[in-house]
C-alpha cells in the first residue's frame, strides 16, 4: 500500500511540475520536456515559435493562439503577460 501511495504522489507531482511541447527540427518532431515554474496539470503546451521559425505578429493571432502563448510564457518561463504588444510576444520566444 505504501509503494502505491508513494507512486501515485510520484505521478501527480511529476504531472504538476513536467510539461513539454513539440518542435520541428530539420523535418523531424521533436518533444522538448521542460521543468514548469508554477504548477498546473496542463502537461502539452504549444510554443509557437518553435515550429516554423516565423515571428508571429501580435495583431494576427487568434484568441487560442494568445491563450497558447501565454500559457507557454507563464508555465514555461514564469513571464506573466497580456500580449499587448509585440515585444510581448518576442519575450516568450525561448526554446
Amino acid at each position: 500500500m505504501k509503494k502505491l501511495l508513494i507512486g501515485a504522489i510520484l505521478v501527480v507531482a511529476i504531472m504538476l511540475y513536467v510539461g513539454y511541447y513539440n518542435a520541428v527540427e530539420d523535418g523531424d518532431i521533436e518533444m522538448i520536456v521542460f521543468i514548469k515554474k508554477h504548477p498546473t496539470f496542463q502537461m502539452k503546451f504549444y510554443n509557437i515559435h518553435a515550429n516554423d521559425g516565423e515571428i508571429r505578429k501580435v495583431e494576427r493571432l487568434t484568441a487560442k493562439e494568445r491563450g497558447w502563448i501565454i500559457d507557454y510564457c507563464w508555465y514555461r518561463l514564469g513571464i506573466a503577460t497580456d500580449l499587448s504588444t509585440q515585444d510581448d510576444v518576442d519575450m516568450c520566444w525561448k526554446k
